[in-house]
């Protein structure tokens, strides 16, 4: 397992969020974890990332030594260009390989946009930027807590079919309370109940990538997780 998360419980105040979070993630493995907004997708996320303490529980890594966070909202720094906001990722590790900045810039399809300033790009452009930033520290463990939520329905399809591209054979988590984005998306989704988190079940997604979301196998396999998800866990 590359990441083992063992029975996370985390309080702000008297405010209950995470109730004895646990699942395991694979190496080069796709996870996704859902349930209703608000339930603690994002601090499981934190937690995982070293940014928030549990009150109880903890998180294991297995040949993971860096991690990359894609946020929700950009998070880009507006005083600096495209290629300015990724190369800080890296200048942050103490690195400043102008080549690995170029590549990943048409990895993710913005050549030609190094010198734009945020305020200049699409909203879905600012998200390959965020991504480009991750992937520039070649993470062992990506981190995305609903990256493509403030994008139109269009681009936010258009991103998840990159991202997968971007992805292929790294170990990621994607928060999302999106069905049909999980079922996209994911080899394995975590399904959580309401506030206090906790793991109602997971689900394997037998179907084979890249998926067609018209098809008739994924509108069936979409239809029955929709009919068998019990988000309360009554």
């Amino acid at each position: 397992m590359a990441l083992t998360v063992e029975g996370l419980k985390k309080s702000y105040g008297n405010l209950k969020v995470l109730d004895g979070v646990t699942f395991n993630v694979e190496e080069s493995e796709f996870v996704c974890l859902i349930g209703e907004s608000g339930c603690g997708k994002t601090t499981i996320l934190k937690i995982i990332a070293g940014l928030e303490r549990p009150d109880e529980g903890r998180v294991n890594f297995e040949g993971v030594s860096r991690v990359g966070f894609v946020f929700q909202d950009d998070r880009l720094l507006p005083w600096k260009t495209v290629y300015g906001n990724i190369q800080f990722a890296l200048k942050a590790m103490g690195v400043g390989d102008e080549e690995v900045v170029r590549r990943i810039i048409d990895f993710v399809g913005l050549k030609g946009f190094e010198d734009y300033y945020p305020k200049q790009l699409s909203g879905g452009m600012r998200q390959r930027v965020g991504i480009a930033r991750a992937l520039t520290v070649d993470p062992d463990l990506l981190l995305m807590d609903e990256p493509f939520a403030n994008l139109d329905a269009r681009t936010r399809e258009r991103m998840q079919e990159e991202l997968l591209r971007y992805t292929k054979g790294k170990t990621a988590v994607f928060v999302t309370h999106s069905i049909d984005e999980a079922v996209y998306l994911a080899d394995r989704i975590v399904v959580l109940s309401p506030r206090p988190a906790r793991v109602v079940r997971t689900v394997e997604v037998n179907l084979p990538k890249p998926r067609d979301r018209a098809s008739q196998e994924f509108a069936e396999f979409r239809r029955e997780l929709y009919r068998s998800l019990d988000l309360h866990g009554k």
